[in-house]
Parts: C-alpha cells; structure tokens; sequence
C-alpha cells in the first residue's frame, strides 16, 4: 500500500513495530493466557498432531486445560495413547487426557476407506507408543462430558483448538443446549473452500480428510454459530517444514526435541529433501498470534449428500441458493510463514 504522507508513514512504522513484537513480548506484559481444549485426533510425531501439541504446551499465552481425543488419523484408543505419552515425554502428565467419540456420527467404513489415510473405522489396539504406554491413565469421564463442563464452568472464556474430525464437539452442542453460545471461540483445522486459492481437496478431489471423516458433525459445527477461525487447506499449503527447519529443533536437546529426532531422523536421513505441510501446528500458532495469518469472513457450508462431494466444504462471500444455512466464519488464506516458524522453532525448543 503506498503511504502518502508523513503522519501516514508513522502510523504504518507503528503498525509493523506492533506486529513483530512477539505474543512472548504481549504475554510478559500481563496478558492472560487462553484457556484451550485441545481436541485431536493424535499421533506421537511425526504426525502433525503431535507437533501442535509441543507448540500448545510450549506457549505461555495458552493454558491448556485438557486433551480430548477422537478417531481419524489413526483410532480414539491410539490418539488417546500417544497424547498421554507426550504429555509424560513432556513432563506435563498434569494435563488430563479424555477418551472421545471413537466413530463419525453417521459415515460408515467402506472399502475405499480401507485403503486411504486414516483408521477412523477401527478398534484395534494401540500400538506401544516410543519408551512404552504413559504411567498416567485417560480420565473416566468422557470428552463430550468434558467439553460440557469445563465450557459451562467457563462461559466465554474457553477456546476449544481442534484438529481432528469434529465429532466430540457436535455431539456437545447436540447434547447441550446453548453451549455454543457459551464458547469463546473454535480453531479448527479443516475443510478446503474451493472458491478461493488452494481449495482442493486431499482425501477427495474437493474434500479435505478431517472434515470427510465426519462430514455431518463439520456441518452441526460451521452452522453453529461460535465464532470460528479455520485453517483450511487454502493456508496450510503454503506452508513447509523442511530439513532447515528439523535441523534447528533437534540442534537443541530437551525431552520433546529427543522424542521428535527420534521419530524423524531417519526420514530425514533417506530423504533430506522430503517436506510437509504445517496443518495442526498453524492452527496452535494462529490462536497464539492471530497476525500469522489473513483471513476472510466467508459463508461456509458442509456437503452431507452421499455422492462424490461428500465433505466438501463450500464457502462464498454471500448467501448462495442451497447454502441458506451457512454462517460467517473467519477463512484463512495466506500465512506468514518464516514467521510463524521462526516462533515454532523458539518454542519447542525452549527448556
């Protein structure tokens, strides 16, 4: 934007000043941290999950509450299994763990299914995850259970960050009446809004996996009417965890950086050039530092009919015959990524 006069120009300065200073910088000058739910469909690194949560943990502007837990990148007994090890790994066993839904509310396992990422459709045992299962056990109560109360305890105050298939936060807002007007705020990663740059799909040519997993429960959510922040494949790829970036966390020896080198080293090893997308991890840094990223405020939708489009996430600037249903949400679509990383890198790695 082209500054046309001296006070504009100061103004500008002031403005770029703001944002490079860090949410460590806002956090040491007395800001209260964010109360989180972390919902996950989790896996130990090097799955992103994983890695979403050493940054969740890691950051002090974030007080996380809880872990609920919920099939889709592997079964609820894993997810439930991993996140309690890197909790322990972690030192912060002090975090309770819930078991949630271990299937979508209505889509069924099919053989195509079988094939493609994910073992949302299964109830095989966990495998042991690195060292051995944690000492600490899951609650007794459920994540919706969970969800339910810690929400109600904490009307508007609580951020609920999910990564995974949107199964356990449905079945509370189903379950629950006004507890969506008593949420502060959803951070889902999920969908891929075709309308705008970057919206294909990665399970299906338009659908995005967390979302096509439970696409009824990703429906009840988007129409719920919290104020949601999504992070959606439009913004995930331009993203890039590359060898650089590996090379910087494990430079520096703590338990979780141990645990990542561990489970990474040797992909790294037989491929220095291989790279991924931040997808969960983003979606932890845009609740710490919203200026990460920018956003539009879009109407979005979730397609329930079982047919080709099953999942797919449609979003528009306006109300479209057939979307009548949709709500405002804030989409992202572009990220600053040396930024974010740079972030990601001084946090996991901080002792």
């Amino acid at each position: 934007m082209k500054i046309f006069c001296e006070a504009l120009l100061v103004i500008s300065a002031f403005a770029v000043w703001s944002s490079a200073t860090s949410s460590a910088d806002v956090h040491a000058q007395g800001a209260t941290p964010v109360k989180v739910i972390f919902d996950t469909d989790f896996s130990i690194p090097p799955q992103d999950d994983g890695l979403a949560l050493a940054l969740a943990i890691k950051s002090p502007e974030l007080q996380v509450l809880g872990v609920t837990t919920v099939a889709g990148n592997d079964t609820m007994q894993r997810a439930t299994s991993d996140a309690l090890r890197e909790l322990e790994i972690a030192g912060r066993s002090d975090i309770p763990v819930y078991r949630g839904a271990n299937r979508p509310l209505v889509h069924e396992k099919s053989d195509w299914a079988a094939t493609v990422h994910g073992k949302w459709w299964s109830d095989e045992a966990p495998a042991m995850p690195p060292g051995g299962f944690a000492k600490t056990q899951a609650q007794t109560e459920s994540a919706v259970s969970y969800i339910i109360r810690t929400v109600n305890a904490n009307p508007g105050e609580v951020t609920i960050i999910a990564i995974g298939p949107l199964t356990n936060i449905a079945m509370a807002i189903r379950l629950e009446p006004g507890l969506a007007q008593k949420i502060k705020k959803l951070a889902i990663m999920g969908g891929a809004i075709g309308s705008i740059d970057g919206g294909a799909g990665n399970i299906t040519p338009n659908a995005e996996f967390n979302f096509w997993v439970d696409p009824e429960a990703a429906q009840v959510v988007v129409r719920s009417g919290i104020p949601i922040s999504l992070t959606g494949l439009n913004v995930t790829r331009k993203t890039n965890f590359t060898k650089n970036w590996y090379d910087k966390i494990v430079a520096v020896d703590t338990p979780l950086t141990r645990l990542i080198k561990e489970r990474m080293d040797a992909g790294y090893a037989r491929n220095p050039t291989r790279s991924g997308q931040m997808y969960d991890e983003l979606t932890v840094g845009t609740v710490i530092d919203p200026t990460l990223v920018k956003s539009k405020d879009m109407y979005v939708d979730v397609d329930i009919n079982h047919g080709p489009d099953y999942g797919v996430s449609v979003g528009a600037m306006k109300p479209w015959e057939g979307g009548e249903n949709a709500k405002q949400i804030s989409v992202q679509y572009d990220v600053d990524f040396e930024r974010f990383m740079t972030m990601y890198v001084a946090r996991v790695t901080k002792k």
